[in-house]
């Protein structure tokens, strides 16, 4: 039996087939263990990592961080009446530090490397970190419009870990006198203005004169950003965010290049020509039915490119601030002087309009005119016999002006100055506008410590003595003379636009007071107007194309030279006002030449504009 078993389990041995099917299970087994073996190792770097140097690793997955950057908006641009592009934005390379990775011993290092590269002193660099850490700000710029060669010194240097260069733009003028007291200029917000304004940053760009300044908020776009994962080696791992920044508003002014460089021209050729050390000089035009400026220049001008980019430099500036005549004034709204005899226009509209006087009054003028123990003059003591108020004008006579006053008195005078804008500013859209001063007691009491006297009046009437004006209320005045009595708001903006553009605003024609005086009784004072220019002592400002009517004002001041001519003072300001055309006046002009002598050297710029504006309009 023993034998017989043992013989069948031979068959049980191993064939063929079993031979491979140990081979299969022997490979399986084989490849469980490196599985199992692998799987420990991993574990094992897994509680490595995790456990013995998680202090290590945490630190660095940590320094991966979210930082916002700002994108900053293009700033709006300015167009002239006829859309041509007065300013523009212009790339540029600005350096700004991230200190939200820094300790302050990489933040002194990075000052330390920088300033000598941007020639700024360590303390400046420092105090605007400063500001910007105090405004919650962890990105802050330091210096704007570095040279390429700056940019390749500050990337390539690897000490500098929070110090970055970006692109941004500044602005640039078209031109770079033309409109530079109109236009103004712009610059880096200030520290102060980051400390104590809302709503602004770093990296704004605002204006600092001009419509860049009054229109600031308009020309400012609004900032985007966007937020990037960052590592520590300070590149970027991935974008979590964005969002566009938006341009500023466009703005579209009133004033016409064309206009504006012909007036420009033609007063400093009058400049030029006029015998006398003229200081400075001023020059507008004014739609007379919309208050529409379309052409205002002051004289002497600045360029205001130097302003821009990477600024002017001190030396420069302080050159412009120690010049005595004053280039970065603007003599349009900034400067009143006294007007002399373009006052009688309100004058003798004010004794019109109370009936003090009428159409029909007559007074004789002598040469002289004693008052209260004063002797007051025609000019060179001319004696005119007798005269009306068309007269009066017409010859420019004192004396005429001095019985009106007297029968007008200070209080009715000082009210129809003010209706007609003296005292008080015109609101302009330009920042350092002045009132003027118009002389009543009270005025000249607080001016000199003086009480008033009789002749006081006197000399407010032919526009001396205490009263000043700017040259922005004179064309004002003259141009509510002009349309039969509508004293107009001035405007130099027309419209606003956005981006895309699209009309933001628009800037209609606003009337500040109408009816304080009749258009019967402003015809008086027109025809006046008209024959002073036409045949009488304004004929230096006649036109040979427009019908102009006009009055001029010769503003004495400094020393009297009686020995002489009895007549003239050591010094006079040159005033000349228009309008054209006469039956149907467009526009109004005044021109003012300071130290410029006679009302004649401005009187001849007037007539030459208006040739040249009515032949080519």
């Amino acid at each position: 039996m023993n034998n017989i078993d043992d013989i069948s389990d031979l068959n049980t041995f191993p064939g063929d087939g079993d031979h491979k099917s140990l081979n299969i299970n022997f490979v399986v087994k084989f490849y469980k263990y490196i599985i199992f073996f692998i799987f420990i190792i991993f574990l094992l770097y897994i509680l490595y990592i995790s456990i013995l140097n998680h202090n290590k690793y945490n630190k660095l997955a940590l320094n991966n961080e979210l930082i916002t950057q700002t994108v900053v908006a293009p700033r709006g641009v300015i167009f002239s009446n006829g859309m041509k592009q007065l300013s523009y934005n212009v790339p540029s390379f600005n350096v700004y530090i991230n200190i939200s990775n820094l300790n302050e011993n990489q933040i002194n290092t990075d000052i330390n490397i920088l300033s000598p590269i941007l020639g700024m002193k360590e303390s400046k660099i420092s105090r605007l970190i400063q500001t910007g850490k105090k405004n919650g700000y962890v990105e802050i710029p330091i210096d704007t419009n570095i040279s390429k060669e700056n940019d390749i010194l500050i990337s390539s240097d690897s000490r500098l870990k929070g110090v970055n260069v970006n692109d941004n733009s500044y602005i640039k003028f078209k031109f770079n006198n033309l409109f530079s007291h109109i236009i103004g200029y712009t610059g880096p917000i200030s520290e102060q203005q980051l400390l104590s304004e809302k709503n602004v940053s770093p990296f704004d760009i605002v204006g600092r004169y001009g419509v860049e300044e009054s229109m600031n908020k308009y020309l400012t776009g609004k900032d985007g950003y966007t937020i990037n994962e960052i590592n520590t080696y300070g590149n970027v791992v991935s974008q979590f965010g964005e969002k566009q920044p938006v341009p500023g508003d466009n703005i579209q002014l009133t004033i016409s290049e064309r206009i504006q460089s012909e007036l420009q021209k033609l007063l400093i050729q009058s400049i030029k020509t006029n015998p006398n050390h003229v200081t400075g000089a001023a020059a507008i035009v004014e739609n007379v039915n919309t208050g529409q400026i379309l052409g205002m220049v002051s004289y002497p001008t600045f360029n205001n490119n130097d302003f821009e980019g990477a600024g002017i430099s001190t030396t420069e500036y302080d050159k412009l601030l120690n010049n005595p005549d004053t280039p970065l004034l603007n003599r349009t709204i900034s400067e009143q002087q006294p007007v002399g005899s373009i006052m009688k226009t309100i004058l003798l509209s004010a004794g019109l309009q109370t009936g003090a006087i009428t159409p029909n009054t007559v007074f004789t003028v002598p040469g002289t005119f004693t008052y209260d123990g004063t002797t007051f003059q025609n000019y060179a003591k001319i004696n005119w016999g007798s005269a009306d108020i068309v007269k009066c004008l017409q010859y420019s006579i004192n004396v005429f002006a001095f019985k009106s006053a007297l029968k007008i008195g200070i209080n009715n005078f000082v009210k129809f100055e003010k209706y007609f804008g003296l005292g008080q500013k015109t609101n302009i859209q330009l920042p350092g506008e002045v009132s003027g001063i118009i002389a009543d007691p009270k005025t000249k009491y607080e001016i000199t410590g003086q009480s008033w006297l009789p002749g006081d009046l006197l000399n407010s009437a032919i526009g001396q003595g205490y009263t000043e004006v700017t040259p922005i209320q004179v064309v004002n005045w003259i141009s509510a003379i002009a349309n039969g009595g509508k004293l107009m708001q001035p405007t130099i903006i027309k419209n606003i636009y956005n981006y895309q553009g699209k009309l933001v605003k628009t800037y209609k024609p606003k009337i500040i007071r109408e009816g304080f005086v009749s258009p019967k009784n402003l015809d008086v004072i027109k025809q006046g107007m008209y024959m002073a220019v036409q045949d009488g002592i304004d004929i230096a400002a006649k036109s040979t194309i427009a019908d102009n009517s006009g009055k001029s004002g010769t503003a004495q001041f400094g020393v009297e030279n009686v020995a002489t001519s009895g007549d003239r003072y050591n010094h006079s300001h040159s005033w000349m006002s228009s309008f054209a055309p006469s039956k149907n006046p467009q526009i109004a002009m005044v021109v003012f030449e300071e130290n410029g002598g006679l009302s004649t050297y401005s009187a001849e710029v007037v007539k030459n504009f208006m040739n040249w504006y009515f032949s080519n309009h």
